[in-house]
């Protein structure tokens, strides 16, 4: 947490000096974290959604720029969660900052059900990394009160096979046969992109989904539940 004694524009300033910033987030006192991220430029998918009361989640928080933009938002309860404990000793110093009451913990995306229910759901960049992305979808649409907005990457229309049991589980049961799926390497090993197509079989008819383009890293789209 932010050292109490750092009260002062000049002393907020020489901690953010001191610290390692992802996300450039601006600060009501006019500072501003040197981020190489401009985190404002995803805000453009986010307008027209009314926040006032509902509870937020934030999956991936980072330094919690989108949480501080959703409680200023009028939100009643704002939840971040991150693995990184360093983004979320600065997600909780700005929220200090900004006096603003907003909850942090750092979670694996596995554990988001221990959360509870949320009306709006932020998940940017995230699924694209994680290895089970069908069931990633299950447990993001499992927390999904209204809606969600998510930044992933989605599938070009080629076909990949794979000798996985649970593939083809999934190709047989839940008819991908005519979906469109995608294998990328990352850092973190082989991934799968899904297609729209794939998204839809998934989240089933509890939810519409919207394709909104390019996002700040991969595409965006939201899932509302009807």
């Amino acid at each position: 947490m932010l050292n109490k004694k750092l009260t002062t524009k000049g002393e907020i300033q020489s901690w953010i000096n001191d610290q390692q910033w992802y996300q450039r987030i601006q600060l009501s006192n006019g500072l501003v974290t040197p981020g190489k991220i401009d985190s404002a430029k995803r805000l453009t998918f986010l307008n027209g959604v009314n926040l006032s009361g509902k509870s937020v989640l934030d999956i991936g928080c980072n330094s919690g720029y989108y949480c501080l933009w959703a409680k200023k938002q009028g939100a009643a309860r704002v939840v971040g969660i991150d693995t990184n404990e360093h983004r979320l000793e600065q997600a909780r110093s700005l929220a200090e900052i900004e006096r603003l009451d907003i909850e942090y913990y750092a979670k694996n995306f596995s554990e988001i059900d221990q959360l509870g229910y949320f009306d709006v759901i932020f998940c940017f960049a995230v699924l694209t990394e994680i290895k089970d992305i069908f069931g990633a979808l299950e447990m993001l649409k499992n927390v999904t009160g209204q809606k969600a907005y998510i930044e992933m990457a989605l599938a070009k229309p080629i076909l990949y096979l794979s000798r996985s049991l649970h593939w083809l589980k999934g190709l047989i049961v839940k008819g991908y046969f005519n979906s469109v799926l995608e294998i990328r390497s990352t850092k973190a090993g082989w991934m799968i992109s899904p297609s729209l197509k794939v998204i839809k079989h998934i989240l089933g008819n509890e939810f519409s989904i919207t394709y909104h383009g390019k996002g700040l890293r991969y595409d965006m789209i939201s899932v509302e539940r009807i």
